[in-house]
């Protein structure tokens, strides 16, 4: 039959579609972000569409059974927390990050471990790439099947053919329909692809991992339709070299607060058991500058060391340097610490850092900052048994957090057995020597 072409425009940041082109995106007010697409459509699309249709069957709450969800185990129990207790039947989970940060050698030591049949769908790299990965991981599980294809079709008849109980896609973007003329990767395909996954993975009860590209700004690339169509987001973040962080964006099944600390190596990802003291690099306490601080990220505290430098400026305008730290954070205390504690680094180069390459992104790091920076400035170390933690709020005071128990317990339990009680910036620095 003839065919004929309907044209639409897709934002490309959030998946607003419009009929006509736009400079400016009306949901999400970025510019420039309207792709054309173009969609061949059978004539008999229109006639198919008036047929009749028999009504659905509609369900009472007694009439459902009472079915629990069905989860398969996962054999690292901080990414099963992650995950809310395992991998759900019938789920699709998508996995985001940066190039080269480690999701292919996370899902692939993951499927590795389970014994339930798995399917590895290897869309960017040849059978003989994955098999060297795998030896070089020491992985080599009877029960996992490799495939290499982006041809939605194939990849579809495969899957209901073999039926497994987990299928890894790596990643999405290379998967392409062929009833859809654009090429693999844009809005379109990503989108269509999707769906079709999604319709298989919940009618055969099939757990689905798929790999997402991101973007400059680490969102998801695809349409933004694609992450509310998965049943969980997650994303793994580079912490330092060696260390990832696997963050919950989105969880259908469980809490979106956990996260899990993962440590990549040579032979693959492993769990960080002891992750309270992962960010403690061989610390000096005997140098000032230095002072430990809890941070809470999901249900753990996690003890990182903040160091503060502060030097008499050489030129007419002084540094502000954060590393791990929010720079507009750093001028904020600056400003408290002049005006409520009375002592003034306007005349002084200031570098503070989060050592480890940790990302101290919570307000209750400001105590710690602010200590870290006195006591550079004064060139007098603080007690190595404190901990310090809370926010400073520009009137100088202090804001401790709801979980101070949890910090507070943990830096006990590694030694650190003083904390600060004070409510004034200026009253803490006198309760921990520095005034």
């Amino acid at each position: 039959m003839a065919k004929k072409s309907t044209t639409y425009y897709v934002c490309d940041s959030c998946g607003h579609e419009s009929l006509k082109w736009a400079g400016q995106c009306p949901n999400c007010k970025g510019w420039n972000t309207f792709k054309e697409l173009k969609i061949d459509e059978s004539s008999s699309t229109g006639a198919s569409s008036s047929r009749k249709t028999e009504p659905a069957k509609t369900y009472s709450y007694d009439d459902i059974d009472d079915k629990l969800l069905k989860r398969i185990d996962v054999a690292s129990p901080l990414v099963s927390e992650v995950l809310g207790g395992g991998i759900v039947r019938g789920s699709i989970l998508l996995f985001g990050g940066n190039p080269g940060v480690g999701k292919s050698t996370l899902l692939l030591s993951l499927v590795n471990k389970i014994n339930n049949n798995c399917i590895y769908i290897c869309g960017e790299e040849s059978l003989h790439q994955v098999k060297d990965r795998a030896s070089r991981l020491g992985h080599r599980n009877d029960n996992l099947k490799y495939l290499s294809e982006t041809n939605i079709d194939i990849i579809a008849s495969t899957i209901i053919n073999q039926k497994p109980d987990i299928v890894v896609i790596d990643s999405i973007q290379t998967i392409f329909n062929p009833s859809y003329p654009s090429t693999a990767g844009s809005l379109v395909q990503v989108r269509e692809a999707a769906m079709k996954l999604q319709g298989i993975a919940k009618k055969n009860d099939i757990a689905l991992l798929t790999v997402g590209h991101v973007t400059k700004s680490g969102d998801i690339a695809g349409p933004k339709v694609l992450e509310h169509i998965v049943d969980g987001v997650f994303y793994i973040e580079q912490e330092s070299e060696d260390i990832r962080l696997l963050r919950v964006a989105k969880n259908r099944f469980g809490s979106t607060q956990e996260v899990a600390l993962l440590q990549i190596s040579s032979t693959g990802i492993a769990e960080i058991r002891n992750p309270e003291s992962a960010f403690l690099a061989t610390r000096d306490a005997s140098l000032p500058g230095s002072i430990i601080t809890a941070m809470v990220e999901g249900s753990r505290a996690i003890l990182v060391e903040v160091q503060a430098l502060v030097a008499p400026t050489v030129f007419g305008f002084p540094r502000r340097s954060a590393v791990g730290i929010h720079p507009q954070r750093l001028e904020l205390l600056l400003a408290v610490i002049e005006k409520r504690a009375k002592i003034s680094l306007r005349n002084y180069d200031v570098f503070v850092k989060a050592t480890a390459g940790f990302a101290a992104k919570e307000a209750n790091v400001d105590l710690a900052i602010a200590t870290a920076l006195v006591s550079a400035f004064k060139n007098k170390a603080i007690d190595k048994k404190y901990c310090v933690f809370g926010e400073v709020g520009l009137l100088g005071e202090i804001v401790y957090p709801k979980d101070t128990s949890l910090r507070t317990k943990t830096a006990s339990g590694m030694g650190y057995t003083k904390t600060v009680k004070s409510r004034k910036l200026e009253e803490a620095l006198k309760e921990i020597g520095l005034r």
